[in-house]
């Protein structure tokens, strides 16, 4: 199935060949521990975009300026869970220790779309997880570790906590949430041969065993078992490595075994039962725990890191612990060297195509962590000097990261090599939702990512690190800057995204209308988690009404004021002037329709209104066309005495205001009164409309 023509790189001086990943090295972030190693590896990525890392460490652990301290313990006793977001900000951390002369093991995260998490893990005696003290279900056996499993609110809230537990060792061996959001686990308990034994599940179920179990747990989000199936075989060992899901919300479970495996009332043979050597093996099961398929294949390799896509196809990457027989080759590993291996499989799971790359055995054994973009693997692992895979010989130096991409083919397409000056070891590799990669292991000395060089705590141990790479430039989205608005903003978002998500509240709009000052904060994401925010705060200033009257005439000789009030920060006029008044004489303008505007501002908020003023050469007396105003001048009341019938009727004062009116439908007669008693002394005009024609005299009241 293979052919080499192997082809010599060097990385001693350079950092990548052939394709780069598009970008560049994006952020990265390190913790560290005083006198001893760290590391970092990652748990999970949320539906958010969130990242979530795990470290062991003992007496303290540093993430940035958070430090978790205590006194006295081993240099791996105690945990700590990281939470970074898609921008490498930290978020926050969690703190699981226990007793100085404990350890807690093997801790696990899940999280569900709600951002909740769900951590496992094994521990002696008891466990202080956030202000929660957990003890050892079994006060007879208290070193043999039992295991907790706790659903932890976004706010850090313990929701509920629950115990896997018996008298001998309790493991969780995968932990995840699927996509319909129910808790999928995987437990391993280890006993002593020949003796019987009752593990306890969550208060609600039991199963006696000899010697070791595994089983798989269905749980619901509020920590009740929907059902638990059983792995066993005839000998010791069984052990699962690792459980995933695949687009039909179908589990994928892989182990090890050495004879045939049982699965409730369904058997999965070995080719050689009761052989020494362990073999892998691969169940699918649907979401009520019925088994679809089972293959234990005659591999003597071992499956770590497993993934399908959404053909069916199976991926792995392991290592090969003897000569093994794959793919119609025969693949040795000798006695001074490791051998690893990434593969890709059929939905029947025959091998479609291989790399394997080798090592010498005191670089310890290792194996890749992988993940897949549609039928694209990605890959990291660790590689020293003359490192051949791909048909290509890598020349590297000391200990570094090798991160891959590889075509549905099998073909390398991508790779980008660490640069360090004391080593980088990938502990794994995930694509977040956005499928860029994220990187997780340890360095010493200097590394350098990108533009940015980060330094270990100290050149004698390693320090833990979390990397982003970019595969893609960031779908960037921005309102702009903060800003203020009058009355009202109606912001915009994307389009084309499933989810809208308004300070926090699900819409079915990219758009939103505000009308208060406050913060807003937008998110829109599609069914997979990819997110774009962006945050503005508006602050919202009140509006205003301006009113310059009704449009009005007057003659050439005539002069009007208009104006509004004196309150606002600046006015402009269509005259030009700036002040909240203006004068108006007929004979400026001259004949005809003239509209006049005032633009007042106050703030953001800018107000204008309009009238039109017609000039008239003359307007004919009233006396002239039948209509007589008496007395003039008066005190109080006058009267208006017509002989045909008008639209209506106005009284305006000097400033173009319109004191009074009436129409032809509130006119009940030829005769009119009008009071002016309330108003000032002065001249006042009274107009009279019918046809085309507009009728004006003046009148004074004393």
């Amino acid at each position: 199935m293979k052919s080499k023509n192997l082809i010599l790189i060097s990385f001693f001086s350079t950092c990548m060949i052939f394709t780069s990943f598009g970008q560049t090295w994006e952020w990265s972030n390190q913790n560290s521990q005083k006198d001893a190693s760290a590391w970092s590896f990652i748990m999970d990525i949320d539906y958010h975009n969130n990242i979530y890392t795990g470290t062991q460490y003992g007496d303290s652990i540093f993430f940035g300026d958070t430090i978790f301290a205590h006194e006295n313990y081993y240099d791996w006793a105690n945990w700590a869970i990281a939470k970074y977001d898609n921008q490498g900000n930290f978020q926050g951390a969690i703190d699981i220790s226990t007793l100085p002369d404990k350890t807690i093991f093997d801790v696990k995260l899940a999280t569900d779309k709600d951002m909740n998490m769900y951590i496992s893990g094994e521990f002696q005696h008891l466990v202080y997880l956030l202000d929660t003290t957990i003890y050892h279900g079994n006060t007879v056996y208290p070193d043999m570790p039992d295991l907790f499993i706790a659903k932890v609110a976004p706010s850090l809230n313990i929701e509920w906590i629950q115990l896997v537990s018996s008298t001998s060792q309790d493991q969780c061996l995968g932990l995840l949430v699927s996509p319909d959001q129910y808790l999928y686990m995987a437990t391993k308990h280890s006993g002593f041969a020949g003796n019987t034994d009752t593990a306890i599940y969550l208060g609600q179920d039991t199963a006696i065993f000899e010697s070791s179990l595994c089983s798989i747990l269905k749980i619901d989000l509020s920590g009740n078992i929907k059902w638990r199936n059983e792995l066993h075989t005839s000998s010791l060992e069984v052990s699962v490595r690792e459980i995933n899901f695949d687009i039909y919300n179908h589990l994928t479970v892989n182990g090890y075994l050495k004879n045939d495996l049982y699965y409730t009332n369904d058997t999965i043979f070995h080719p050689h039962p009761g052989e020494f050597k362990y073999r892998s093996f691969i169940l699918e099961i649907d979401t009520s725990g019925g088994l679809i398929s089972g293959l234990i294949p005659d591999w003597y390799l071992v499956m770590a890191d497993t993934d399908r896509d959404a053909f069916g196809n199976f991926y792995f990457a392991g290592f090969i612990w003897d000569t093994v027989y794959f793919a119609n080759d025969t693949l040795i590993q000798y006695e001074d060297s490791t051998m690893n291996i990434i593969a890709k499989l059929n939905s029947d799971f025959e091998p479609i195509w291989y790399e394997t790359a080798s090592a010498k055995s005191e670089q310890g054994s290792y194996y890749f962590h992988i993940d897949l973009d549609q039928d694209t693997l990605f890959f990291a692992g660790r590689c020293r000097g003359a490192f051949p895979m791909f048909d290509t010989i890598f020349g590297i130096g000391g200990y570094e990261a090798l991160i891959g991409q590889v075509t549905p083919n099998g073909e390398l397409d991508k790779v980008i090599v660490t640069e360090t000056t004391g080593g980088f070891k990938p502990f794994g590799l995930k694509l977040d939702n956005c499928n860029n990669i994220i990187v997780s292991g340890q360095f010493r000395g200097y590394t350098h990512f990108g533009q940015d060089t980060i330094e270990s705590y100290s050149y004698a141990v390693w320090d833990g690190i979390t990397a982003k790479l970019e595969r893609y430039e960031f779908n960037g989205f921005s309102f702009g800057p903060d800003t203020t608005v009058c009355e009202s903003i109606t912001l915009l978002g994307p389009e084309g995204y499933q989810y809208y998500y308004w300070n926090d509240s699900l819409s079915t709009h990219n758009w939103i209308n505000i009308t208060e000052t406050g913060e807003y904060v937008f998110a829109c994401t599609n069914d997979g988690g990819c997110w774009i925010r962006d945050t503005i705060n508006i602050t919202v200033q009140p509006g205003f009404t301006i009113n310059l009257g009704q449009d009005t005439t007057i003659t050439l000789q005539d002069t009007i004021t208009l104006s509004v009030p004196n309150t606002y920060e600046s006015y402009l006029w269509s005259t030009g002037s700036n002040g909240n008044s203006i004068d108006i004489t007929g004979n400026t303008f001259g004949p005809g329709n003239w509209d006049i505007w005032v633009k007042v501002t106050q703030g953001v908020c800018i107000v204008t209104d309009t009238i039109q003023l017609t000039i008239t050469i003359s307007v004919p007396e009233i006396k002239d066309i039948g209509f007589k105003v008496y007395p003039n001048p008066t005190s109080d009341v006058f009267y208006v005495s017509l002989s045909r019938d008008i639209e209506k009727i106005e009284v305006v004062d000097l400033r173009g205001k319109i004191i009074y009116m009436q129409d032809k439908r509130e006119l009940l007669n030829h005769h009119l009164k009008i009071d002016l008693s309330s108003r000032p002394s002065g001249l006042y005009y009274i107009r009279i409309y019918f046809n085309n024609l507009v009728g004006n005299c003046k009148i004074i009241r004393l």
